[in-house]
């Protein structure tokens, strides 16, 4: 147990030095923290391991991460963006899962397995993003009102796809029960999500308005927003979303610049790093051989192709720039811990094989670092410039 504080202590400085360095050559404070992750995991100097503390730590990180997004997000804003997030995250899930499905073709046979490598490479991470953008002062631009909101579309659309491919492939009666009973949950959550955007605001409003802001404010704040997380993993969505959720039920309200900061030192100063850092501890290449590096690649290649081409053009077709569709398309790069559970889901189902479980792990930390250097260009002047320009 006693080495878990040396693990924590030795992620935060890091992570810490990691993003100094970083803001140094000007690139988001995020990629020197994931690159920390790296440098202290099994791939470099093996200093940490993956284990159980650390990852509930993360998850209590990306949670923490997301409630604080949800703030900082402009509801009116969102609202109007609701028509183009849709259409950018249902095309950002079908370019990729049709683009993977194909390119599956080139290693497997199988039909089952090649389309769950395509529903593996729709899943889009969103927490990486968030950060980069918050850091770049673009959260609440229209490029990145959308990448949010279609972020949490594609939650959803994922589930779905997982739920109808793993109920098809099962024969069994049992499949068709499993299927319903999943939509009937998406319907609830999305219903109850509507619902509380729309209510609950202005009642908290009225309930808080009579009291001074105090500590015990913050700290109800995080248990709700833990409980949405919970309900939301109960009925099959990401605990994520959850978070995002409450947070934008709460980013309207009178108080809501002091929870803000509150959550800001939590997040910021321990529970971010330390998910950020886990990301690259993760990183391992232990079962690599030349078809699974080719296997990767051709992934890795679908995985960024895939985004920019169905998110950017969907972002085209609601007549944003060029810069901006972009911009959407490469924040819906990064994959995370959904496409990671959708190709255990499938390993355990013994629909896809090890071959293909890690060359996901290995997308996933490839996505995560390069989502952050890659916003940081989409969201210079120059490329807008140059973009807008000669594309």
């Amino acid at each position: 147990m006693e080495k878990i504080y040396l693990d924590i202590a030795l992620i935060l400085i890091f992570t810490k030095i990691g993003s100094i360095i970083s803001l140094h050559f000007k690139m988001p404070a995020v990629l020197g923290e994931l690159i920390a992750g790296v440098l202290l995991g099994p791939f470099v100097f093996n200093l940490i391991t993956p284990n159980s503390n650390i990852t509930l730590l993360a998850n209590l990180g990306v949670v923490m991460l997301m409630f604080l997004a949800g703030l900082e997000t402009n509801l009116e804003e969102l609202k109007k963006a609701g028509k183009s997030s849709f259409v950018i995250a249902c095309l950002g899930v079908l370019v990729p899962l049709i683009l993977g499905t194909a390119s599956a073709y080139m290693f497997f046979s199988n039909f089952w397995e090649n389309l769950f490598v395509g529903v593996i490479l729709t899943a889009t991470s969103v927490s990486i993003s968030v950060q980069t953008l918050t850091e770049l002062g673009k959260l609440n631009t229209r490029s990145g009102i959308n990448i949010l909101g279609a972020a949490v579309i594609d939650d959803v659309l994922g589930l779905i796809l997982i739920s109808v491919i793993l109920a098809a492939a099962d024969s069994s009666g049992a499949g068709n029960v499993s299927l319903l009973a999943t939509f009937i949950k998406i319907a609830i959550f999305c219903i109850v999500c509507i619902l509380s955007l729309a209510f609950l605001p202005k009642l908290i409003d009225k309930l808080t308005q009579k009291f001074k802001p105090q500590s015990g404010l913050a700290l109800l704040a995080i248990a709700f927003a833990l409980i949405c997380a919970f309900a939301a993993e109960e009925l099959g969505i990401a605990a994520i979303t959850g978070a995002y959720i409450f947070g934008l039920v709460l980013s309207p309200i009178r108080h809501k610049e002091y929870i803000e900061k509150r959550i800001k030192v939590i997040s910021g100063s321990l529970l971010s790093p330390i998910f950020f850092a886990s990301v690259g501890i993760s990183a391992s290449i232990k079962g690599a051989n030349t078809e699974i590096i080719l296997i990767t690649l051709v992934m890795f290649t679908i995985a960024v192709i895939g985004k920019i081409l169905g998110c950017g053009f969907g972002a085209r077709l609601f007549k944003m720039s060029r810069s901006e569709a972009v911009q959407i398309g490469v924040g819906m790069i990064s994959r995370g811990e959904v496409a990671i559970i959708t190709a255990n889901i499938g390993l355990n189902k013994h629909i896809i094989s090890e071959e293909i479980f890690l060359p996901t792990i290995i997308v996933v930390i490839l996505s995560t670092i390069v989502t952050p250097v890659l916003l940081k260009i989409s969201y210079s002047r120059k490329t807008d410039k140059l973009i807008d320009k000669k594309i």
